[in-house]
């Protein structure tokens, strides 16, 4: 962002000729004070909590469209670090309040450019992290335009808890964070993972267990599925790792056939990688052409050789192509029918009794809505370098991982069953299966080209209320803006009982803490969600689609 980034080049400059006070002496509450220095100052001894409590002092004594959008973006980078999705919903929150307030006062068209150029990179990052958008705003004359005249003020709050995440200064261009990018150069020059193409800045971790499926028994932690591990020698007889696993010219053509299989199903496809902070934004796809992208190589000249995406190295750029097929019901099926993935499974890897309980799961229209929307089972497939930043999933459920083809590097951290918190690394193996549970972020990167992993999400003992929670919040208030139809939510209804009466050792139904959605919602939204199709969804044809 030129213009935050010029004004806290300038500000760095005042505080390196002296021209700011100690910041051991400041005051948030003095009006006189340089609050805007200060924050930056605070900053730049990485102690954010500080940095934002002084935003918010420039803010509140002298309010300029500048320092609202200072703040602003300062919460909005508060919002992106945070792994917890209540405490990312509510800063984004507080970023859009501040913004509005400052776009309402924007005088000069520099101020005007600096709003725009920061709302910008505010939407992204809600398209990108699945936060929906207020409805009190529309675009007039190329600038945001806010029907309502809110006057919620971001600093009533004055004793929210402080996070050590909090803010800091603007960030630079492509909103990345400066510290970071430090540690990942680091990284790069000691290689300090040297089978993977882009070092990361994840800390070195224990190595991920590993647990053979006739062992699963005697670890309790593993069983209930409270900690994640590595499941071994679950996955004999399974076609697509005895056809795919071998080699990587074995990878194409196991590729090639399931291109063959569904030529127009539609594809996410990343042709410049899910690893970086600022470019993450996919490309509807079709299968076909995705796997004939994934076997170009890279190059300026790529789009001579056929490419349909141009090549590029800056704004965020990063070589590895990655590509995600959700898998409806219907293909899932498919592939089991035709041995590529057992159908009578390891039972640890059995998470759709409760779907076929309430969802009339497989066959129903309103299952398949389900799994496209909430990428309930899919298939990963990406080039060397390919992999995904950071996170956590927004559904808090879990996951299992079986990797067919190709090696893929794995770093998770998060709380164990004892309580205590930890990290986890490994490179888990053709016809090994990966599996995490509730709230563990994790990272991902390809090490061979390709790779390929089938992936479905697990709910079980350990995390059914939580999803349970987040599934009825978007039904009655779209919190995750999934876009469910009103049939589907009335289906989720049901699932809660059938929910806790598998997971939770049955008892009496807790209606008070899953009302149903209709009670919930609001008319416009009820009446959104009934206009809606269990049909329609972002593969439909509605958006372009790269053939």
């Amino acid at each position: 962002m030129p213009r935050a980034r010029s004004l806290l080049a300038a500000l760095c400059l005042a505080v390196a000729r002296g021209f700011v006070d100690d910041v051991d002496s400041y005051d948030s509450d003095d009006p006189r004070h340089a609050h805007t220095s200060k924050a930056i100052a605070y900053d730049q001894q990485g102690q954010r909590d500080r940095s934002r409590i002084a935003f918010e002092s420039a803010a509140r004594f002298d309010p300029t469209t500048r320092s609202l959008v200072n703040l602003g973006v300062c919460y909005m980078r508060a919002a992106s670090s945070s792994g917890h999705r209540p405490t990312k919903l509510d800063s984004y929150g507080r970023a859009y309040e501040t913004m509005k307030r400052g776009s309402r006062i924007a005088a000069s068209p520099d101020d005007r450019d600096l709003f725009k150029e920061n709302w910008k990179a505010l939407l992204r990052n809600f398209e990108l992290e699945s936060v929906p958008v207020p409805d009190d705003v529309e675009t007039v004359g190329n600038f945001p335009d806010f029907r309502s005249d809110d006057s919620s003020n971001p600093f009533d709050a004055a004793d929210q808890p402080r996070d050590h995440r909090q803010c800091g200064a603007p960030p630079p261009q492509r909103n990345e964070d400066p510290a970071a990018a430090a540690r990942i150069k680091a990284a790069e020059a000691a290689k300090l993972r040297p089978f993977l193409l882009h070092q990361r800045d994840a800390p070195l971790a224990d190595a991920i267990p590993r647990v053979n499926a006739s062992d699963l028994e005697g670890f309790k932690q593993f069983l209930e599925r409270r900690d994640p591990f590595i499941l071994l020698g679950a996955t004999g007889g399974w076609k697509a790792v005895a056809e795919a696993g071998g080699s990587d010219d074995a990878a194409r053509r196991w590729l090639d056939a399931i291109a063959r299989r569904w030529p127009r199903a539609v594809t996410d496809f990343y042709p410049y990688n899910m690893l970086s902070s600022s470019r993450q934004a996919p490309y509807l796809t079709r299968l076909a052409r995705g796997v004939r992208e994934l076997r170009l190589a890279p190059g300026p000249d790529q789009q001579a050789r056929g490419s349909a995406f141009r090549h590029e190295t800056g704004n965020g750029a990063m070589a590895g192509r990655y590509m995600h097929l959700q898998l409806s019901p219907a293909m899932w099926g498919e592939l089991e029918d035709a041995g590529q993935l057992g159908k009578d499974r390891h039972w640890h890897l059995e998470n759709d009794g409760w779907l076929e309980e309430c969802l009339g799961h497989p066959g129903s229209d309103v299952s398949a809505e389900y799994h496209l929307k909430t990428h309930w089972k899919i298939l990963l497939v990406g080039a060397r370098g390919a992999g995904m930043f950071n996170h956590s999933d927004s559904l808090q459920t879990s996951s299992w991982h079986a990797t067919v083809a190709g090696r893929k590097w794995w770093h998770l951290c998060g709380k164990l069953s004892t309580g205590n918190p930890a990290c986890f690394e490994g490179i888990v193996e053709p016809g090994e299966i990966l599996y995490y549970g509730r709230g563990w972020n994790h990272e991902t990167q390809n090490v061979d080209d390709p790779t390929a992993t089938l992936t479905d999400t697990a709910v079980h003992a350990q995390n059914y209320g939580a999803v349970a929670d987040k599934l009825h919040s978007e039904c009655g208030r779209k919190a995750l803006d999934f876009k469910f139809s009103g049939a589907l939510c009335d289906a989720l209804d049901s699932c809660y009982t059938a929910m806790q009466r598998r997971f939770g050792g049955g008892g009496i139904p807790q209606m008070d803490r899953w009302p149903a959605w209709r009670t919930v919602a609001g008319k416009d939204l009820v009446a959104t969600r009934d206009a809606a199709s269990p049909l329609d969804n972002n593969y439909d044809g509605r958006n372009y689609i790269t053939e």
